[in-house]
């Protein structure tokens, strides 16, 4: 892809997003980001998690049953992800504003299990009323996004 084009797909997807646009993880996008997937899930643990998960490398793929206690859906988690949804962000200090905003609301998404949110929604949630417009230019932005995509329509969100 050459760099007109990705600027050109950017815009595309900004044009198409607005403030009322609900945005999720997309798992998918991390499927091709494996390794890198890891990693990132890994620096969000607490400090107990992050030497438990050093040590215990083969546990990343353990996969688990999660039962939404809204919709009684179950669907699998890793045990990664089940640790940072049980147990790390459960902790007050998971969403601080000492985290870039993209960590903040990728921990977010990790705490409410990844139900979509506007950029209104997001502000409110991570305590930066007022930086809507800072929030919607960061998730418009292919290039810092994590995985933090607009919902895409008849789509369900992934936990």
């Amino acid at each position: 892809m050459t760099e007109a084009s990705s600027i050109t797909s950017v815009l595309s997807t900004a044009l198409r997003m607005k403030m009322d646009t609900p945005f999720h993880i997309d798992f998918d996008w991390w499927e091709h980001q494996r390794r890198e997937y890891v990693f990132y899930m890994r620096s969000h643990l607490c400090e107990e998690h992050q030497y438990k998960f050093v040590s215990e490398e083969d546990d990343d793929d353990q996969m688990l049953d999660w039962v939404d206690s809204r919709t009684g859906q179950v669907c699998r988690l890793d045990y990664l992800h089940y640790t940072l949804r049980t147990h790390c962000a459960i902790h007050p200090e998971f969403l601080t504003k000492r985290a870039s905003l993209v960590d903040v609301i990728f921990r977010l998404f990790i705490a409410n299990g990844n139900q979509p949110l506007t950029v209104t929604e997001l502000a409110l949630r991570i305590g930066r009323e007022g930086q809507e417009k800072t929030i919607f230019r960061t998730l418009a932005d292919e290039s810092l996004s994590k995985g933090l995509r607009p919902v895409q329509s008849g789509s369900g969100t992934n936990v």
